[in-house]
């Protein structure tokens, strides 16, 4: 079938910007550009040149280069992209041009494999929505599709979506297998096997191996004394049949299981003198600090003696795909998966000694005083536990003598609890076992002697119909409209509460998602379940869409202008208390406009930019709660946090890229990405009659939005030596990364609230077919300046210090691969 690009420009446009940063892009000496490459940003087949998006790409050479194998490496040489690492390194979210998914708020970056969005993460804490260890092996590419993607793609976000896009089954018996080897004991193995099994059949199968010890020293006598580190195997069985000569079946079955110590935070900041309920915090902070300097900057002290990051997802997704004509093509997308966590970390990594306790004489967790830690529960054992059901039909096709391109679908999707999502937060209290309630009591300047707990299950349906149509007016000018109707709903049933440790064992608890206190005794926990359920219901729907022109004076250059109108779902803040657990939808207008540009001759290259404009509408903010301190006598209350509609933004930059090979040989990259927030307006939280919480804490107007980096520089240069094939191809270069200053929280003191720039980079030697064999060789070293670089901030200073997540430190390792079959010509 014949079906012409659909091509989303759209008419209304700013500012001017720039697009797709692809720091190595993988290109044959005959390409003109890196803007050759294959994309499928608009649910087809198209060139990179040809698609009206603002879109990074790393391709299998970029991955390879880069040693990229999670998350945060995919946003280290991405511009535009910034990961939220709150919650340690296995379970950051992605922030595409400050677009940020606040604590307990949907996802603002969809991530698909295969065209369906991962599981879905639900717990109190992030994690799932596809940044998880394990899916980035045996790729074709990575696309980072910059801004709102509303009409086209599946679940409604934001920010953005970032496309895994996995190797095809092939018609060919080919396959490799590669051996890693490195710094801190790492040691991964990959092997892939593609096998056709008869006419119309083949079928690809691969595993993924990968340790590595971790890259913090903990000094403390708790938990592993390397934290951070790297455990994880991935499975993958790709199956395409074509049953017909017009009905093609693919399935694709995935797993991946990660059993780590978990990244923990590092006290690198204290304020003498200051206490918090009679603890002197802020000494003991800098005597930490002290402590741990002659360990180096990549020390921490964890006080967790339970720690872990375990995780595991799988998912089978079967697409069938039946070109019923020369001009429509049907398409039918199933999936199921689940993803189950059990993240316990210490999350602030402050190490609090009880009175009369040195630190050279603990033996105990009961001797150390827990800041704030999260812990599952045992109830459930999981903090996250959620299965996914994507179903969606799509319908392609021309007509019109294929000027008019058309696609149209329905989109369906359900995420339902696995048993229900469970933590346990000792605050403040020793704790020699949480999960087994041995935590002291209530003792003036040793311990508050209270856990919060939280069990909730959390259901989502989200349902969808759009349709989008290009209209080409010549073969330069052509217009898109594109229009979707999404309706979402979630629920969610909640048991939030209080433990208070008694030295009898005999422990009151009390009910927090109620205005009025609801204390009781229990010895056995299962026995307490259920006594403070709440269920609560919220729901939303809106029009999303697109509109755009775009111009082509010539086959490689492309002119575009666009508006998307963006949506995210309203929803629940289920850890939140009573009466402020409800929040709305969110909305975006963003304005494009770009070129693309790409060219042949004696120094071939090519030139993106792209400027973009966004006002953001009903922004999804935390609130931080006080206490209406007229309660009566018979309320409690303590200050927390809730989501609230109480913004207004700002959104705007540009975006840009520049590649050539100015000789044989040579390739040359430069991207810049230049974002610029504000927070325009704030409504001050308001809660409903009768709510305890009355007194909002002010969020600073006019300040940027956290996540959001002013500036970022990726340039990345390689060179081919001209060697004869019987030698091989020995190619090096290396990646530079530029990152400036910026914002990642709300902080009561504005300056508290940002991180600092940084420069770093990668380097790497490539020899593909030693000596004319099948066998390539590699050495890379990731972070070659051994840069300190803060990944996330912990403000606590107004109560004694500053905790940091720390990104990795100069690594190295070694590649062997060996190619076989087809993959060995």
């Amino acid at each position: 079938m014949k079906i012409t690009k659909t091509k989303a420009a759209l008419l209304t446009a700013t500012v001017l910007a720039g697009t797709q940063a692809t720091p190595a892009l993988a290109q044959s000496s005959d390409e003109a550009s890196g803007n050759d490459i294959i994309v499928t940003a608009q649910r087809l087949e198209e060139r990179l040149q040809d698609v009206p998006i603002s879109i990074t790409v790393l391709d299998e050479e970029a991955l390879a280069n880069n040693n990229i194998t999670n998350a945060r490496d995919i946003a280290s040489v991405t511009p535009g992209l910034t990961i939220n690492s709150r919650y340690g390194n296995d379970a950051t979210t992605f922030t595409i041009r400050g677009f940020t998914q606040e604590l307990r708020t949907t996802s603002t970056v969809g991530v698909y494999f295969a065209e369906v969005v991962a599981p879905r993460g639900s717990g109190v804490n992030q994690g799932g929505d596809g940044s998880g260890p394990g899916n980035l092996f045996d790729l074709q590419n990575v696309q980072v599709l910059k801004g709102p993607q509303g009409t086209l793609f599946g679940r409604n976000t934001s920010g953005g979506a970032v496309l895994l896009v996995p190797v095809k089954p092939k018609d060919e018996f080919e396959g490799y297998v590669e051996a890693s080897a490195g710094k801190l004991d790492l040691q991964r193995l990959q092997a892939v096997v593609n096998v056709p099994l008869g006419e119309g059949f083949k079928v690809r199968v691969g595993v993924d191996r990968n340790t590595r010890d971790g890259y913090l020293k903990n000094v403390s006598p708790f938990g592993p004394k390397r934290m951070g580190n790297v455990d994880y195997w991935a499975g993958r069985l790709s199956l395409l049949a074509n049953l017909t000569d017009t009905l093609e079946n693919y399935t694709i079955a995935t797993y991946s299981k990660s059993d780590g110590s978990g990244a923990i935070p590092a006290v690198k900041d204290c304020a003498p003198g200051v206490s918090f309920a009679g603890i002197p915090v802020g000494d003991q902070s800098c005597a930490q600090i002290a402590r741990e300097a002659p360990s180096g900057f990549w020390t921490v002290g964890n006080v967790n003696p339970d720690t872990r990051s375990r995780s595991s997802q799988w998912q089978v997704i079967n697409t069938t795909t039946w070109e019923a004509s020369d001009n429509l093509r049907v398409k039918n997308i199933f999936s199921y998966g689940e993803y189950l966590a059990n993240n316990s970390i210490d999350l602030f990594g402050n190490f609090l000694l009880n009175p009369g306790v040195s630190f050279d004489n603990v033996t105990s967790p009961s001797q150390v005083n827990t800041f704030v830690a999260v812990t599952a529960d045992p109830t459930y054992n999981h903090t996250n536990a959620q299965s996914s059901l994507v179903w969606e039909f799509q319908l392609q096709g021309t007509a019109a003598d294929d000027r008019l391109s058309l696609q149209a679908g329905l989109y369906y999707e359900r995420n339902n609890p696995i048993g229900g999502n469970s933590i346990l937060t000792p605050q403040f209290t020793p704790c020699a076992s949480v999960r087994d309630f041995e935590c002291s009591a209530g003792t003036p300047g040793v311990a508050l002697g209270i856990a919060s707990y939280s069990n909730y299950e959390n259901t989502f349906e989200g349902k969808a119909a759009y349709a989008q149509a290009t209209y080409d007016f010549t073969e330069q000018l052509a217009f898109t409209a594109g229009i979707r109707y999404t309706k979402d709903k979630s629920w969610s049933q909640l048991d939030l509460g209080r433990i208070i440790f008694r030295p009898d064992g005999n422990h009151l608890y009390q009910c927090t998602n109620f205005t009025a206190p609801n204390f009781g005794t229990f010895t056995s926990y299962r026995n307490r379940l259920g006594y403070c359920t709440e269920n609560l219901k919220n729901s939303s729907d809106a029009p999303t869409w697109t509109l755009g022109l775009d111009f082509k004076p010539t086959p490689d250059m492309l002119v575009y202008g666009k508006w998307t109108r963006g949506y995210r779902q309203g929803g629940i803040s289920p850890a939140s208390p009573a009466t402020v657990q409800l929040y709305d939808p969110e909305q975006i207008d963003s304005y494009e406009l770009g070129a693309k540009t790409s060219w042949r001759g004696a120094v071939p290259g090519y030139f993106n930019i792209s400027g973009f404009y966004n006002d953001f509408q009903d922004q999804q903010l935390q609130v931080g709660v006080n206490c209406n301190p007229a309660l009566p006598p018979f309320q409690t209350c303590t200050p927390t946090t809730t989501v609230a509609n109480a913004g207004k933004s700002k959104l705007y930059g540009f975006e840009s890229e520049v590649g050539v090979r100015p000789v044989d040989g040579l390739k040359i990259d430069v991207a810049y990405a230049y974002l610029k927030t504000k927070l325009q307006e704030y409504t001050p939280f308001v809660a409903p009659a009768g709510s305890p919480y009355n007194e909002p804490r002010d969020i600073i107007v006019g300040n940027p939005l956290p996540l959001s980096m002013p500036h970022k520089v990726t340039a990345s240069a390689f060179y081919t030596l001209p060697l004869a094939d019987s030698v091989g191809q020995i190619s090096f270069g290396g990646t530079f990364i530029y990152e400036s200053r910026y914002k990642v929280i709300q902080a009561a003191i504005e300056e508290d609230s940002y991180l600092p720039g940084y420069k770093y980079g990668n380097v790497n030697v490539n020899w593909e077919n030693v000596a004319g064999m099948p066998i390539d060789l590699a050495f890379y070293v990731t972070n070659v300046t051994n840069t300190k670089r803060y990944a996330h901030k912990n403000d606590q200073f107004s109560r004694g210090f500053n905790s940091y997540f720390l990104h990795e430190p100069r690594l190295w390792g070694v590649r062997v691969k060996y190619r076989f079959g087809g993959l060995a010509d």
